[in-house]
């Protein structure tokens, strides 16, 4: 391990990450609200990122290996550092950290129980910290900094989102150039048209940042429930049911390529979202009018299921039928290359193929048969990268809802809180259900939350390789 060349990288990262509190420092400046904790967050950046950015390395020889390492501590150092401005505003250390990594993968669960007492320039930040990380900061800077793209070839595998890293061009610097693209013009016509249906300039900026990055923070203690118009709710609906998908689909789709129709990934997403919300419409009958009944079981569907988290209904008043369908979408997540978490579609897409295949191997063991997806034939690796996936998963998944469940936490309450981190969803059920925050939860079901974000976000094994010590070791 190159650990000089790792450091000297995260120190120029950081460096560049304390220009993205510029936008906070002028939204506190225009309301007359106090720019120390944004001033204080710059200063401690720079300061680290000099330190780090000293350590000289032996050699430029750079790796995948070194790239895992640079990802992984990457965003714990920047979510560590993300966390000051709350500190600054009197939110304790735990739950400031807890907070700001939340923002950073895109989870949205909430400590705070009374959303609107935030300054403006804090609630803007949290917006942005959901905002950079859906698409994701190596993929920024990767994209905007020369220096950094010249190694995106062992970066992005260790952060993007799926079972493989989409090359829209030879380049992967033009390829990250292209996916914040379509992003910021995705977000630009989201702002526009909640602006459009009467939302005000600065919550369609949040709500626009927190849609596209299928993070779910939002402005208000109601979620989206606050504007009570079905017109947001659609708007919003479109919105994060496109950032469900992969973001090289939707590139293709504005080049004209129909490829977008024909990916199998795609067409068992929309399959699933669309038989989850008829499935929980019919649960829910006779509890509400028909149309009503539908609005919220949609909304809420895609938004579970797309881990954006955002609520139009308090969920946790259905049955134990619906909440039971959410609970399984938790665990689904959006496409690969999509800012969704969760296991990904792609992966259970897989999965299924590969227990038919084995299923129908037992019955006709003399004919040879292939695992396809679409028209092209899975390698084995690449199946037994998804089995592994789905075993330590699983395995995390078990583990922590066992260790919170000693704190207080009925099953119902540590399991879904444990989907919810882990699936970077946000709104669990019970004590952690649409209408509460995790404020509640003692500090150590925090920290093991907070680690659930930080795996899930990286989809585990990137996070995995830092606490293996032959990885500081050997090389690959």
């Amino acid at each position: 391990m190159n650990k000089g060349l790792v450091f000297n990288f995260l120190g120029r990262m950081i460096i560049y990450f304390s220009f993205l509190y510029s936008l906070p420092i002028l939204t506190a400046y225009y309301y007359h609200e106090p720019l120390r904790p944004f001033l204080y967050s710059v200063i401690a950046s720079v300061v680290l990122g000099i330190i780090l950015f000293s350590v000289k390395p032996k050699s430029d020889v750079f790796r995948y290996k070194e790239g895992f390492a640079i990802v992984g501590l990457g965003w714990l150092f920047i979510s560590i550092l993300g966390a000051i401005p709350y500190v600054m505003v009197g939110t304790g250390i735990v739950d400031a950290l807890f907070e700001s990594m939340s923002g950073f993968t895109t989870t949205g669960a909430t400590i705070y129980d009374k959303i609107e007492v935030l300054p403006k320039s804090i609630l803007l930040w949290r917006s942005m910290t959901e905002w950079i990380g859906g698409m994701g900061i190596i993929v920024l800077f990767v994209a905007v900094f020369p220096s950094i793209a010249t190694r995106g070839y062992a970066l992005l595998p260790a952060e993007v989102p799926g079972i493989t890293v989409s090359k829209l061009t030879p380049r992967l610097k033009d390829t990250a150039i292209r996916l914040w693209a379509i992003y910021l013009l995705f977000t630009v016509v989201e702002i526009s048209l909640l602006y459009l249906a009467g939302v005000s300039f600065y919550d369609a900026v949040n709500h626009a940042f927190t849609t596209l990055s299928t993070g779910g923070f939002s402005t208000h203690t109601q979620s989206v429930a606050y504007f009570r118009s079905p017109v947001v709710e659609l708007i919003i609906s479109i919105f994060m049911f496109l950032a469900g998908a992969n973001f090289a689909l939707h590139y293709y789709l504005l080049k004209g390529s129909p490829r977008l129709f024909k990916d199998p990934e795609f067409r068992f997403y929309t399959a699933i979202l669309l038989f989850a919300i008829i499935l929980i419409t019919a649960l829910n009958l006779g509890n509400e009018d028909i149309l009503t009944n539908f609005r919220h079981s949609a909304f809420n569907a895609i938004s579970i299921m797309t881990t954006t988290g955002y609520t139009n209904f308090d969920f946790d008043r259905w049955g134990d039928g619906a909440r039971l369908v959410l609970l399984a979408l938790m665990f689904v997540g959006g496409c690969s290359g999509s800012t969704g978490g969760g296991m990904k579609v792609i992966r259970i897409l897989v999965l299924a193929k590969y227990s038919i295949h084995q299923i129908l191997k037992e019955a006709e063991p003399r004919t040879a048969r292939v695992v396809k997806l679409g028209k092209e034939t899975l390698k084995k690796d690449v199946i037994d990268d998804v089995a592994a996936f789905f075993v330590l998963y699983v395995l995390i998944f078990s583990i922590s809802t066992i260790l919170i469940s000693f704190f207080g936490l009925d099953i119902i309450s540590a399991a879904s809180a444990v989907a919810a981190t882990m699936g970077n969803v946000g709104p669990g059920l019970g004590a952690v259900g649409a209408s509460e925050s995790y404020s509640a939860l003692h500090p150590f079901v925090k920290i093991v939350l907070f680690f659930n974000m930080w795996a899930g976000r990286l989809e585990i094994f990137t996070v995995f390789s830092l606490f293996i010590p032959s990885f500081w070791r050997e090389r690959w």
